[in-house]
């Protein structure tokens, strides 16, 4: 009997697709955009996807197999387009300072995963499209700006997970309003308010060749962007660099709605795939 490596996946899995970036072998795939896949065939057992995991829910185990896995050959995945996207989050922000009406471009980041979720059923836009997770794991990883522990329990909790989706939709449909009360004819706020708290001037963004109810909602939106920015920022320097997507409402919702598209089908007791027919002799799992 010879021992073997190969990396799991637990239920909890969020579905992020940090993994997929750091598998040297592509051996990782994200299931129906709710769980993480590993092709135990091309598994290495490096360990590079346990580390990485911003939910911890990656760990590494060992089997016994009558015969010896062969090597597998490396697929180091290639440099595409979408892999700078990064640099549209990065330019979105500060944009934003010098016009606040630049806020409206950042829709894109709530339509196209809902889109994308609705109509195909996966998770492909926080796995390969999204700019602000890749700056995390820039800034974090590659910048050595993040302490890269396991966030607590509590924060991979799905109590946690949902209960911080209401509270960020409560906070998305106060805006509304607010935007609601400025049509109605109250005066316009032109602050952008951090953390749903902290109220910052934005006295030096010219609005005034626009409605006030249209600048109201760049506010906002801006306001809920740059929030949520700040919020990953913090917990990629405390805990792993892209913490964020564990809790992030779009991430939550995305994959909500992919549960329910694909509800009925085996996901998440899927086990990682395995094809015994390319060795010699039976499996011992």
């Amino acid at each position: 009997m010879s021992s073997i490596k190969y990396a799991h996946v637990s239920k909890d899995c969020v579905a992020c697709g940090t993994c997929l970036k750091v598998c040297p072998m592509n051996a990782i795939s994200i299931n129906k955009g709710i769980t993480a896949v590993v092709d135990e065939e091309i598994c290495i057992g490096c360990g590079k996807c346990a580390k990485a995991c911003p939910a911890a829910v990656i760990s590494i185990e060992g089997r016994e197999r009558r015969t010896q896995k062969p090597k597998a050959k490396s697929q180091m995945r290639t440099k595409r387009w979408y892999d700078y996207l990064w640099i549209f989050s990065l330019v979105y922000l500060f944009l934003g300072f010098f016009n606040i009406l630049f806020a409206y471009i950042g829709l894109l980041c709530f339509t196209v995963p809902l889109m994308i979720a609705i109509r195909r059923g996966d998770k492909s836009y926080c796995n390969k499209y999204c700019g602000r997770g890749q700056l995390f794991t820039i800034l974090g990883d590659k910048l050595g700006n993040s302490l890269k522990k396991d966030p607590p329990k509590f924060l991979r909790s799905s109590i946690f997970r949902y209960g911080f989706l209401v509270f960020f939709l409560s906070m998305f449909f106060m805006m509304i309003y607010s935007t609601y009360l400025v049509f109605a004819g109250a005066p316009l706020k032109q602050a952008v308010t951090l953390l749903w708290l902290f109220k910052l001037p934005w006295n030096w963004s010219d609005v005034s060749f626009v409605p006030a109810v249209v600048a109201q909602f760049a506010f906002g939106f801006y306001s809920v962007m740059l929030t949520s920015t700040v919020l990953g920022l913090v917990t990629m320097i405390i805990f792993k660099p892209r913490t964020w997507c564990v809790y992030c409402p779009m991430g939550t919702m995305t994959q909500g709605i992919c549960k329910i598209k694909n509800k009925g089908e085996s996901v998440s007791g899927e086990k990682s795939k395995t094809n015994c027919r390319a060795f010699e002799g039976a499996c011992q799992r």
